[in-house]
């Protein structure tokens, strides 16, 4: 389910097609359909050789009529592995038909904010997350990351139809950011603000520290052998 604070319908159009691969050839992954926009919908980062995944490519495709898909389409969420938290980082490049504008967040298994960014610097307007000497998290497992269409950020429902940013960004505009004081501990599940309904396109991600998920096995499903609330560093923005 995708939850706007401001709904609003509108019809773009673009001429263009969505790139077409298999989930499973690693160590690159590419977005299988939608990735959806919610925890709950979120889709596995895995490779089919296991080990480190190097690169992501997707598609935030856009409204109704315009987009890539038929239907609003301006936050993508995955769930990754990561494995070294000291060595994270994901970092946003540019591609044939790169969104103009995109954010990036990213979420423990829980759905507590960890770190956000909208810009590398002044210079470079791509975001990206960086976890220099464990300063925003410090346990490797499952985190959710998530990209968007900027200025979409993520909200949480503190009462009906109230929402609060998880992250200060439009003060803190350059660079990786935690959550606040304030929101630290809440647990982020669908809601998102509204999106620059002219800004979508394709995105391209080079990862460090990130491992493929399981993949099912012949015989079900495999079990992720990770336990415990993953750990979290509060910074202060």
């Amino acid at each position: 389910m995708i939850r706007y604070l401001i709904p609003v319908a509108g019809v773009l159009l673009i001429a263009s097609t969505q790139v077409e691969a298999s989930t499973y050839r690693g160590p690159h992954f590419v977005e299988p359909d939608d990735a959806g926009s919610s925890r709950d919908t979120a889709k596995d980062v895995k490779t089919q050789d296991g080990g480190a995944v190097q690169s992501m490519y997707g598609t935030l495709a856009g409204t109704g009529g315009g987009g890539f898909r038929g239907f609003g389409d301006y936050q993508d969420v995955y769930r990754i592995n990561i494995a070294d938290p000291m060595a994270f980082k994901i970092e946003m490049g540019d591609s044939g038909l790169a969104i103009p504008d995109a954010m990036m967040f990213l979420f423990n298994e829980w759905g507590n904010p960890i770190m956000a960014s909208d810009n590398t610097s002044s210079q470079n307007f791509n975001p990206i997350l960086e976890n220099i000497d464990g300063q925003f998290f410090d346990e490797a497992g499952v985190y959710y990351l998530a990209i968007t269409s900027a200025p979409s950020e993520a909200l949480f429902e503190i009462g009906t139809d109230n929402f609060i940013p998880l992250f200060n960004l439009a003060e803190n505009p350059f660079g990786t950011v935690g959550p606040t004081d304030q929101t630290w501990d809440l647990k982020w599940t669908d809601a998102w603000s509204t999106p620059d309904y002219e800004n979508f396109g394709t995105y391209f991600l080079n990862l460090d520290g990130v491992i493929s998920m399981p993949i099912p096995g012949p015989g079900g499903l495999a079990i992720l052998a990770l336990a415990g609330f993953a750990g979290r560093r509060r910074r202060r923005i």
